[in-house]
């Protein structure tokens, strides 16, 4: 259990930390950080899957505001599975589109690699060409 993140409620291991950058473009996009429990954290950041202690999660934090928490919810069996699913990553490069911080929160979880964010944006991409495509037969 841990409670000494400002404006945050008490973790415990397996819940996902929900935050957005606080300037720029990035702000449109959620970052996902994983509490592993004994105030460690795991994160899927640019230089891959690697282990934050607290001073490292609150030094990231100045770049990142906390938006809310993403529960565990499961068994307390489920939840050392996800803590295992977790450490299981470290090491593991990033990719924006196949394993971003969202695919790992998930897959910590839910054991799911997916993201609705990547999703998304094939989406809106897909939409936008086919619109470019159908106005330029008018």
């Amino acid at each position: 259990m841990m409670n000494t993140i400002p404006n945050l409620p008490t973790l415990f291991a397996g819940d996902v930390i929900l935050a957005k950058k606080r300037k720029g473009l990035g702000r449109i996009l959620n970052h996902y950080i994983v509490y592993v429990g004994n105030n460690t954290f795991v994160g899927n950041l640019s230089d891959g899957v690697k282990e934050l202690h607290y001073n490292e999660l609150i030094n990231l934090l100045q770049d990142y505001e906390p938006t809310g928490v993403r529960r565990f919810s499961g068994s307390y069996f489920q939840r050392n599975q996800a803590i295992n699913r977790a450490y299981s990553k470290l090491g593991e490069s990033y990719s924006l589109i196949n394993f971003n911080c969202e695919h790992f929160a998930n897959w910590v979880q839910f054991g799911k690699i997916e993201s609705s964010q990547v999703t998304t944006g094939f989406v809106i991409l897909a939409s936008a060409i086919f619109l470019k495509l159908v106005s330029k037969d008018e």
